[in-house]
């Protein structure tokens, strides 16, 4: 009786370590491809560098002006070097734009075709 007990539980361990051999032969094939990372990387570069705009340009752009900068009238960026911002005004500027590189530095900032930095 004991033995068929350990034959059981060995049975089971044995099938157990098949199936993660298994799931390991199957996760270590499909991996992603070369392309599909660069991909993935320059995606994930933009959409830093855009949050970081849309944190940054709004305060350079209350520093030259006075006036917050809430919505985004305009936005434009090669996806790699820069993104650029523009905003509506309402009381101290009528448009703004403001740029930041790669690094998240502000780069530029116009107000109503001056450029202020």
């Amino acid at each position: 009786m004991a033995e068929e007990k350990m034959s059981e539980v060995t049975k089971i361990l044995i099938a157990f370590v098949c199936v993660m051999i298994t799931g390991g032969v199957i996760i270590a094939t499909s991996g992603v491809s070369n392309e599909k990372r660069a991909s993935n990387a320059v995606l994930t570069h933009y959409s830093n560098m855009s949050r970081i705009a849309q944190y940054q340009c709004p305060k350079a752009i209350l520093k030259h002006t006075g006036e917050k900068a809430y919505v985004v009238s305009n936005s434009e960026s090669d996806k790699d070097t820069f993104v650029t911002l523009t905003y509506d005004g309402s009381e101290k500027f009528s448009k703004a734009s403001c740029s930041i590189d790669r690094f998240g530095k502000v780069t530029q900032v116009v107000v109503d075709g001056k450029e202020m930095l």
